[in-house]
């Protein structure tokens, strides 16, 4: 995870496969997988509680995933760099507002809320998704892999932080902002300059005390449930005195 310095934001980036991405905080604020054909394969004979769209099967890591959304819809990530074996080019073609920052090693990334993003939270360009879509897990996903909670439990986890995340933006509506396209934490950090800089009424002012309110809570449960932790580098062995 790094910051881009064009946007102030969070982006999902130099993330290991199987290290997910860390929360960074960034001038005070959060500076800051896809699919409409998520799994080829059909099953008519499931329910179709049980079926996507096309058909196929839906296994308890793909129905938390569908129930979730967040690591694609601008909830916990303002952006997504783009990694070498990554065709920028193809990605752009399929509709991805692919941009390339200018510098000594431009980086190739595009926004969030990704615009693959189905209504039904599965993804159109699964098959050609770029590689940190492909290797990044949340916590709670691997929590739930691991066995170390219940897949029941992980999706009210899930639930519980996307009705946080639709009262921000319910919030942020009634205070004016209607850029659903901007990533959530963007779009709040842009409300709190206006509101600091502009002459807002009391009415206003309660509402952002919600707000702010409300994001705090989304960003603690972020902190300790979605972005995975990394381990801590082994200390340096001690050295011999002569």
């Amino acid at each position: 995870m790094q910051r881009d310095p064009e946007r102030g934001g969070l982006r999902l980036t130099d993330c290991p496969a199987g290290s997910g991405a860390l929360f960074e905080v960034w001038r005070g604020r959060r500076s800051a997988h896809d699919r409409c054909a998520f799994f080829p394969v059909p099953n008519p004979a499931l329910p179709p509680s049980r079926r996507l769209p096309d058909g196929g099967a839906v296994n308890p890591s793909e129905q938390l995933c569908l129930a979730c959304g967040l690591c694609c819809d601008g909830t916990l990530f303002d952006l997504v760099k783009l990694e070498g074996g990554d065709d920028a080019t193809k990605l752009k073609a399929l509709g991805l507002p692919v941009k390339v920052s200018r510098g000594k090693a431009p980086i190739a990334r595009f926004p969030q809320p990704c615009s693959a993003l189905c209504e039904d939270r599965t993804c159109r360009l699964y098959t050609d998704r770029p590689w940190q879509c492909r290797v990044f897990e949340c916590g709670i996903l691997k929590d739930a892999k691991a066995g170390r909670m219940t897949f029941a439990a992980a999706l009210q986890l899930v639930k519980k932080a996307r009705r946080r995340a639709d009262k921000v933006r319910r919030l942020l509506r009634e205070l004016g902002d209607t850029e659903e396209h901007r990533a959530l934490g963007e779009r709040f950090h842009r409300m709190s300059d206006r509101l600091e800089f502009g002459n807002a009424d009391a009415d206003a002012n309660a509402k952002f005390a919600d707000l702010s309110l409300v994001v705090h809570h989304l960003k603690l449960q972020a902190l300790n449930k979605f972005y995975t932790k990394t381990e801590a580098p082994a200390p340096a062995p001690a050295r011999r005195a002569d």
